[in-house]
């Protein structure tokens, strides 16, 4: 039982950090600074971190946006399974992710915010406000397939631009 569960808190840790990777990857590869991100970092990973280990997150979002028009320019959506395996593993295909964001195209001038859809009953954490996505209906999706891989969570990432 001891080996299971440290197996699933470090698979929870190890994908909250790889959510924050993979939206650096797309940060950068659009064009906009990172600073803005490491800054608010340890507010996103708060919140990864607990709702991962509820298995209350469903999805996480980086949106990239006119700050302007308010118009979402693009989008990188990473979608949450949570599995039951016993066999420790922690694998990211940052090559995959790479290959996708650098198709995204660059959006100078844009900002750029992290949103997450959570499951009913997910607990409050500090520094994060309700909110609702942007619409992407003018934008094209792609499925870029499995990019984060562990014994407790799975992720695909699909990109809208």
């Amino acid at each position: 039982m001891r080996t299971s569960i440290n197996v699933v808190a470090r698979a929870n840790v190890y994908s909250a950090n790889e959510i924050v990777r993979i939206f650096y990857e797309v940060v950068s590869d659009v064009g906009l600074n990172v600073t803005e991100l490491a800054e608010i970092q340890p507010t996103i990973e708060k919140g990864l971190r607990a709702w991962l280990a509820m298995r209350k997150l469903e999805a996480a979002y980086l949106e990239v946006f006119d700050p302007v028009t308010q118009v979402v320019r693009c989008r990188t959506d990473l979608n949450i399974r949570y599995t039951s395996e016993t066999n420790e593993r922690h694998r990211t295909d940052i090559d995959r992710v790479k290959t996708a964001t650098s198709s995204l195209g660059r959006y100078p001038g844009c900002k750029y915010r992290v949103v997450v859809s959570l499951a009913d009953g997910a607990p409050d954490v500090g520094g994060w406000d309700t909110t609702t996505l942007g619409s992407v209906d003018h934008l094209t999706q792609r499925d870029v397939g499995d990019v984060i891989d562990t014994a407790a969570v799975q992720s695909r990432m699909f990109t809208w631009s």
